[in-house]
């Protein structure tokens, strides 16, 4: 399989496939929260036993709770342990050579019922090193066994033929349902959803909020949309990786053309690689804006840590009128006169002031899962008189954290864990803050104020805890937070720095730009421009200046240096996986401008990575990730900025894209409806002939 014997997915489900890299030290966590001892064994090697500790409520089901220990300074190795009912351990071993390591239960459970895994250890070295006897090939002959292709023998990521692998969800039921098929009509109601303003809304099967998407690591999602807009819409599960599935990325005009009114498309979506929190939007203009948003989340097989229930958490900023009504407004204005839109909160769904509670049963442990839908504004959330553990941030999973609360910019997401006091004497509130530095304070008015009950008894009185100023709280910070898989700090193999511009014309509003150019649509998806021009597509000059590309080789370490001496702060997403986050600080004079100085300060040894960060106004940020996979990355602010010009392409490894993508016929039909080309550079031509292509808009440095 060349290149792809390093995508996980090339094995099948079935296979829960983990590709180790040379020279890495492993360390294997596993939880048993089963009523039954395994003995683990290791194909092709040992490792080390380092420790023990219990896991789950043992003495309730029967069983000796195990005692937590601890190796010495030089543990024992071995290929078989006993990982006993209700308990976790951990092992560790180093990949000094290339193999496939099966890990395995000993007993029957293993080789009869599923307790397996396998470890693709340096499957290059393999490649290099490796010669399969004949008489190997001939015993897998005799019984029609293929010696080649993926895991159902095909080319490519392509499982035709692959029986389905059974899938056992997180309440312990085991069944084939990892085919997960949600049926989309995309449409308009004229509804009130702050309590104050009444206007089309986007909505799904005629009803608004559009229901949170919930579904369990490895199923499928098929996402059947109809659109019965006016406008064509498209579809973006925010964070999912899309291994060479970039069609379903839902970025129009750059992975597809979009789905033109009156027409069905179905985006299928695997999870096998992701949990967390995610979410599915619009990537059309200001649909987003206007509605089309909601939570995705992906659950665990087992769970990560140890809780009791669920909450989730989201919250939108809504205007007082559509965003083309807004847009109507302002194009009638001086840009330097227009009006702030100052927004309203909906919390999960409505009204942030009126929102259902929070229950919680005394003693309860929760993970609260808090998702940002928010478009423009910031926000800040705290739960007063309880403690807040931070243990995940865009589906990447860090070492608990305390903090006594999250600041969100457009499009973060997290999880907190959260123990519930041991009595029903009082009620508590969450509160919330939405602000924008952008918009100067207006009392009642910005930042906005906003409380949610959080409810032990109905009858309970509200605890009153006193307020605490913001500057003597501690909020989370991408760069406080440590990957919990370890992965360190990448090395550098090429930097592409990118320096934030605005451009404010006469009546409009203004324009911005990570270069010389605003970003803007090309003729022909980038997508299609990388897998069509052969050779060229390793030339920017194909994709159109507007589109900013940047081609990145495979194996590559990028490091993405922005400048900001922008008077906004930015939220900046980067589609189809995630960036460390290395550095921040000062640049440009932010105290001459009425804005808080930045701090410098570092990542740690094992920086987190998330899809999303901001970035402060005068400010830099130091951001790294390694190419591994064929891709087109849009990298954009993800505010209406994005649609207003601040996005750059990054042209991830194209000859691998064409090597192994095959675009479906149903993505091109939706090109063909439209009259859009899908092959040829950015004017849809050949070579460097752009001709048709309109012009770019050149944004200067003021």
């Amino acid at each position: 399989m060349g290149e792809l014997a390093s995508n996980s997915s090339v094995y099948g489900p079935q296979a829960q496939a983990h590709i180790l890299q040379y020279g890495e030290s492993i360390e294997l966590l596993v939880y048993n929260d089963n009523s039954k001892d395994h003995s683990l064994h290791l194909h092709r090697g040992e490792y080390q036993v380092v420790e023990v500790g219990p896991y789950g409520d043992a003495v309730a089901n029967n069983h000796t709770a195990v005692e937590f220990q601890k190796s010495g300074p030089s543990p024992m190795r071995c290929d078989v342990v006993t990982v006993r009912a209700y308990s976790y351990i951990k092992l560790r071993f180093h990949v000094n050579r290339g193999m496939v390591a099966l890990f395995h239960c000993h007993m029957m459970h293993g080789g009869y019922f599923g307790l397996a895994a396998t470890f693709i250890a340096a499957p290059e070295l393999l490649q290099k090193y490796v010669k399969v006897p004949e008489e190997a090939i001939r015993m897998c002959k005799l019984q029609g066994i293929k010696t080649s292709g993926n895991a159902a023998g095909n080319q490519g990521f392509d499982m035709t033929g692959l029986p389905p692998p059974i899938l056992v969800n997180r309440d312990g039921c085991i069944g084939y349902g990892e085919r997960v098929e949600l049926f989309w009509d995309i449409g308009t109601l004229n509804i009130s959803r702050d309590g104050y303003s009444t206007w089309k809304s986007i909505c799904v099967n005629n009803a608004v909020p559009i229901p949170p998407v919930h579904v369990t690591q490895g199923d499928v999602l098929f996402l059947n949309v109809r659109n019965s807009l006016d406008t064509p819409t498209a579809v973006h599960a925010h964070g999912i990786y899309h291994n060479y599935t970039d069609y379903y990325d839902g970025a129009e005009m750059v992975t597809e053309c979009g789905i033109p009114p009156g027409e069905n498309f179905t985006y299928i979506i695997d999870t096998t690689d992701q949990v967390g929190n995610f979410w599915l939007h619009s990537h059309v203009q200001s649909q987003l804006t206007d509605g089309f948003r909601t939570p995705f989340i992906i659950h665990e097989k087992v769970k990560p840590v140890t809780y009791d229930e669920e909450k989730l958490l989201y919250f939108e900023d809504w205007d007082l009128r559509s965003f083309d009504d807004q847009m109507n407004i302002y194009s009638k204005l001086n840009a330097k006169k227009i009006p702030i839109a100052y927004r309203m909160l909906l919390v999960n769904g409505m009204n942030g002031n009126v929102t259902q509670p929070v229950v919680f049963e005394p003693g309860k442990r929760y993970r609260v899962r808090v998702v940002s839908l928010l478009t423009a504004f910031w926000l800040k959330f705290r739960m007063p008189g309880h403690t807040m553990h931070i243990i995940d941030q865009d589906g990447v999973a860090c070492n608990p954290v305390e903090v006594d609360g999250l600041d969100l910019g457009p499009g973060q997401r997290f999880s907190i864990l959260v123990t519930a006091h041991d009595t029903v004497e009082y009620n508590y509130k969450y509160n919330v803050t939405l602000y924008a530095n952008f918009v100067n304070p207006l009392p009642g008015i910005i930042p906005r104020y906003y409380n949610g009950p959080i409810e032990y008894h109905q009858n309970a009185p509200l605890k009153h805890i006193p307020d605490v100023e913001d500057n003597q709280l501690l909020w989370s910070n991408t760069l406080d937070l440590q990957a919990r898989d370890g992965m360190p700090l990448l090395p550098v193999d090429r930097q592409i720095v990118l320096s934030i511009k605005q451009f404010v014309p006469e009546f409009d509003t203004p324009f911005y730009s990570f270069g010389d150019y605003a970003y803007n649509h090309t003729l022909v998806p980038t997508l299609f421009t990388a897998l069509s021009m052969g050779n060229l597509a390793f030339n920017s000059s194909i994709y159109g200046p507007q589109t900013q590309a940047h081609v990145l080789h495979y194996g590559e370490s990028i490091e993405v240096l922005v400048y900001s001496d922008n008077l906004n702060d930015h939220s900046l997403h980067m589609h189809m996986g995630e960036y460390q986050v290395v550095e921040v600080g000062p640049y440009g004079d932010a105290v001459a401008n009425n804005r808080p100085a930045v701090a410098f300060q570092r990542s740690g040894s094992a920086p987190m990575r998330s899809d999303v960060v901001t970035i402060r106004s005068y400010s830099y940020i130091k951001l790294r990730f390694r190419v591994n996979h064929g891709a087109i990355i849009f990298f954009h602010c993800h505010m209406i900025h994005n649609f207003k010009g601040l996005a750059v392409t990054f042209i991830a490894a194209p000859d691998l894209l064409q090597k192994h993508m095959k675009v479906p016929n149903e993505v091109i039909r939706m090109c063909k409806l439209q009259n859009i080309k899908t092959s040829g550079n950015a004017a849809g031509n050949a070579g460097f002939d752009l001709t048709g292509l309109p012009q770019p808009l050149l944004v200067n440095h003021g």
